[in-house]
């Protein structure tokens, strides 16, 4: 059995595998990595795929819905029977320990490949616990897109649909900035750290010019589900944005929150900018909802999701006290946000021309 080692944010987040190229949130895309860098990564994973049955310990544990455990023990159960022949199976252990491991059966691995009420796939799962893991060390994921530009780091934030990835896209694209992030990253409060291996770029046509993807992504936008169906892997951020290009963290200087709207600048109070950015966050990292973490928090209370709430505010607060300026920014049009930002960081969009030659 091959063990694979995915760095999803260089020293920050890594995952040990038998599965090749597992994808979750933290990236579709991610290469692999060595055995030495996922153990200088300040939160390690395992998943492992493979086949178990520990159902005579279920017997004695009590019960949590489908899950199984024992007060005080670092280690619960998930069982459940499917199509009247079979049983879906994760073993979950080790959440207090530096090195926590998820271990699934092909049934369950299989089947269940999105969000469904209290089933969640292993990409699911991973990335609940990650967000979890990485609060309790002092790191918050953030739902941002972020890039330099001479002396600037600028992190993007904004509800879906109103145009951080595209923003960040062309101004590294057209305008020279250096890549950080798209969708996803991860700060402690001064720095950003890359997660670069994410893909929700490809549904822009100013990103993505090839006819199948325009075509997909109008089909997308039609039917939603569609967005979950694919006959090849997304291309990675690399065929896009430079490889020399990729930065892997940075001291955040800017912070940004787009809104759709007539044309509008202003800056932003640390009330209403933290107010703002806790609920876009929340809009995607679920780990307060999250089935098992939840159910293992019942069996083991030491497990303080609640507390991982508090260290995300507090995180967040830090990010927002210590950068030259928190602003929101309204545009009614998705493409003119770009220059509006270079602007407002003190870096202007250099004519393409210069760009190209640079």
């Amino acid at each position: 059995m091959k063990t694979y080692y995915y760095i999803a944010s260089a020293g920050v987040l890594g995952v040990k595998t038998n599965i090749k190229s597992f994808g979750w949130s933290y990236g579709h895309n991610v290469p692999e990595g060595t055995r030495e860098q996922y153990e200088s990564c300040v939160v390690r994973m395992q998943v492992e795929l493979k086949e178990f049955n520990d159902d005579a310990e279920h017997e004695a544990m009590g019960k949590y819905h489908y899950f199984s455990g024992t007060p005080g023990a670092d280690k619960i159960y998930y069982t459940r029977n499917y199509a009247g022949k079979g049983r879906m199976r994760i073993r979950a252990e080790g959440f207090l320990t530096e090195e926590p491991k998820i271990t699934v059966n092909r049934a369950y691995y299989k089947l269940i490949t999105h969000r469904i009420m209290n089933l969640h796939s292993i990409g699911y799962i991973m990335t609940d616990l990650a967000t979890l893991l990485l609060l309790k060390k002092g790191y918050a994921p953030i739902h941002c897109s972020a890039f330099k530009k001479d002396e600037s780091t600028l992190t993007v934030f904004a509800p879906p649909d109103t145009g951080k990835t595209l923003s960040s896209m062309t101004a590294c694209m057209e305008h020279g900035a250096e890549f950080i992030a798209e969708d996803l990253a991860i700060t402690d409060g001064k720095t950003i750290h890359s997660v670069p291996w994410t893909s929700t770029f490809r549904y822009y046509s100013t990103v993505e010019q090839g006819m199948g993807a325009k075509i997909k992504n109008r089909v997308d936008k039609l039917l939603p589900v569609m967005e979950y169906i694919s006959f090849k892997k997304p291309d990675p951020i690399t065929e896009y944005v430079g490889e020399q290009s990729i930065l892997d963290h940075q001291v955040v200087t800017h912070v940004a929150i787009l809104e759709r709207g007539d044309d509008y600048v202003a800056e932003q109070t640390e009330a209403v900018a933290l107010q703002k950015l806790m609920n876009l966050n929340r809009y995607e990292f679920n780990y307060l909802r999250s089935p098992l973490l939840t159910a293992y928090e019942f069996f083991n209370p030491e497990l303080k999701i609640d507390q991982a709430l508090a260290n995300e505010r507090e995180v967040l607060t830090k990010l927002i006290r210590g950068s030259e300026k928190v602003f929101s920014v309204k545009k009614n049009n998705a493409t003119h946000y770009a220059k509006e930002l270079l602007e407002q960081i003190g870096s202007p969009a250099a004519p393409a021309q210069a760009v190209q030659g640079a």
